[in-house]
């Protein structure tokens, strides 16, 4: 894995969940064949072109992805205050934004393109929130199997949402996780992080966190003003690394 391709394939895929109208992208390699693939879940501003290019920039190392649509078309976000509203109608309702999770995965899982034995999540920000709900409720796994629809291998959460008000309990979790967490980030306080090392405790799955010193929520995000390309090249790195293993 880890090779580079110049040459990518996009297509919009419509499809609805609970009645809304959505469109996820699907970004490949421009080869034939099926490929490990990762479910890329957007920051709270929507699907837009900042998910866009980190898909492709999974892509272009030889994934199938998915960039979610959480929101639809026409609920995407215009400006921040809207952003505001739309997240936190599953920020509030952590059972909707599972499902929600688990709607995009089955797409994913659904396409020709993608490995349904070889799947991971990640998320940046509200993103990485909704990648944590989608493994606290991956209880198919069974890894002497192929892996069942619907299920995943491994979760990064970039800055997500670290609480949750539906804890796993012991042996819950099946997908490997790991947490790049920025240390005092007042979007997800250090008594959100406490409270998630305490489920990871408590639940033991293969987890780990890595919490990360001067710097910003958003640090990933090219649009954001706490924009560190130097710390998004080392996360890159880390995600890169770990999808490689567990795919």
């Amino acid at each position: 894995m880890n090779n580079f391709i110049t040459v990518l394939k996009e297509r919009t895929i419509k499809h609805t969940h609970q009645g809304e109208q959505l469109e996820s992208v699907l970004v490949t390699p421009d080869v034939s064949g099926s490929f490990p693939a990762v479910l890329l879940i957007h920051e709270y501003t929507g699907l837009n072109k900042v998910t866009l290019g980190h898909a492709r920039r999974l892509a272009r190392t030889g994934y199938a992805v998915l960039a979610a649509d959480f929101y639809g078309p026409d609920n995407r976000p215009k400006n921040i205050d809207e952003a505001r509203t739309a997240h936190r109608i599953y920020r509030d309702d952590r059972l909707l934004m599972r499902k929600r999770a688990q709607a995009c995965l089955e797409v994913l899982t659904n396409q020709p393109e993608a490995n349904s034995a070889k799947i991971a999540a990640l998320g940046f920000s509200f993103g990485g929130g909704a990648v944590l709900e989608l493994a606290r409720c991956n209880e198919q796994f069974n890894e002497k199997d192929a892996q069942l629809a619907g299920t995943i291998n491994g979760a990064i959460s970039v800055y997500g949402y670290l609480e949750t008000t539906h804890p796993a309990a012991y042996g819950q979790i099946r997908a490997k996780l790991l947490a790049l967490h920025v240390e005092n980030d007042p979007v997800v306080p250090e008594k959100h992080a406490e409270m998630f090392v305490k489920e990871m405790n408590e639940a033991q799955p293969d987890w780990s966190m890595i919490r990360i010193q001067n710097a910003k929520h958003g640090f990933a995000n090219p649009d954001d003003t706490a924009f560190d390309p130097i710390l998004a090249e080392k996360a890159w790195d880390i995600i890169l690394d770990n999808f490689n293993k567990w795919l």
